[in-house]
C-alpha cells in the first residue's frame, strides 16, 4: 500500500499543470492616501496675501502700507501661520459657537488639517484619533455625524472588525476557485446555447406531431386528446424562439463586423 502511494506521488511530480493562475501581491496603500483615510478634499484655498491669524485682528495693520502687510502675510510668515489659518477655516465650518474648540466636530477638523498638510510622521495617529471621534459621534448623534462628513468633505471608513492576513496560498486557492467557476459557467453557457439552437427544430417537429395526432383522432372518431389550446401554445413558443434566434443572429453579425473592422 505504501509503495503505491509513494509511486503515485513520484509520478505526479512531473505532471504539468494546465491551470494558468498567477497571483500578484496587491500594492501597499499608505494611511495618508485618500482612498484609505477617506478624505475627499485637499486644503482650502487661502491666498498668500492673507494676513496672519492674530495680525489680522490688529487695528494698526488696516491702515498700514502694502509693504508692511506683505511682511505679515502668510506667504512671508511661513508654514506655521498657514497651518493656523487652514485649521481656523475648517473649524469655522463645524463650530457650534465662537469659543467651541473641544467638541468632537472641531477636534475632528483639527486632525483633518494635520492630514492635509502631509505630516506623514504623525498622520496615522491623527487619522486613528479622528476615526475614534467620528465613531462616537456616529453613535450618539447620527445627523450631526452626516453633517460633519458633508462639511469637512470626508468619507467615514471604520476600522475592520477583524484583521485578516493576506497569504499567497489562500489567494491562489481563491483564484483557482474563480477559474473553475469560469470554466463551469462557460461550459454551461455553451450547452445552453446548444439546447436553445435545437429548440426550434424540436418545436416544429412537436407542432407537426400534435396536428397529425389530432387529425388522426378526428378521422378515426376517437376521443381527441390534443386540444387547440395545446397547438396554439406550441405555436407561440415557436414564434418566441424565432424572434430570439433572429436577435442572436443579428448580434453575432454585428460582433463579426466589428472584429473585421478592427483587424
Amino acid at each position: 500500500m505504501l509503495r503505491r502511494v509513494t509511486s503515485s506521488i513520484v509520478q505526479s511530480r512531473g505532471i504539468k499543470h494546465t491551470v494558468n493562475v498567477k497571483w500578484v501581491r496587491p500594492d501597499y496603500v499608505p494611511s495618508y492616501k485618500p482612498e484609505k483615510s477617506g478624505d475627499l478634499e485637499g486644503l482650502p484655498p487661502i491666498p498668500g496675501t492673507t494676513l496672519g491669524k492674530y495680525y489680522a485682528q490688529s487695528e494698526e495693520i488696516k491702515d498700514a502700507p502694502e509693504s508692511v502687510k506683505k511682511i505679515f502675510s502668510v506667504a512671508h510668515l511661513g508654514q506655521k501661520e498657514f497651518s493656523l489659518l487652514v485649521k481656523e477655516e475648517l473649524k469655522s465650518r463645524v463650530r457650534r459657537h465662537k469659543y467651541d474648540d473641544g467638541t468632537a466636530e472641531t477636534r475632528s477638523a483639527g486632525f483633518n488639517v494635520n492630514y492635509c498638510l502631509n505630516l506623514q510622521k504623525i498622520v496615522q495617529e491623527q487619522i486613528d484619533r479622528r476615526k475614534k471621534l467620528m465613531k462616537y459621534l456616529r453613535q450618539y448623534d447620527y445627523k450631526k455625524f452626516e453633517w460633519l462628513l458633508e462639511k469637512l468633505e470626508i468619507e467615514y471608513k471604520a476600522h475592520p472588525e477583524s484583521h485578516h492576513k493576506l497569504s499567497r496560498k489562500e489567494s491562489l486557492r481563491k483564484l483557482t476557485e474563480m477559474h473553475c467557476d469560469d470554466v463551469r459557467d462557460k461550459k454551461l453557457d455553451e450547452y445552453r446555447n446548444l439546447l436553445e439552437s435545437q429548440q426550434g427544430p424540436f418545436l416544429k417537429q412537436k407542432l407537426d406531431a400534435l396536428k397529425f395526432i389530432r387529425s388522426e383522432q378526428a378521422d378515426l372518431q376517437m376521443p381527441i386528446t390534443v386540444t387547440e389550446q395545446d397547438i396554439r401554445k406550441v405555436e407561440e413558443q415557436l414564434k418566441e424562439w424565432t424572434v430570439k434566434d433572429e436577435i442572436k443572429q443579428q448580434a453575432r453579425k454585428k460582433k463579426k463586423n466589428i472584429l473585421l473592422e478592427s483587424d
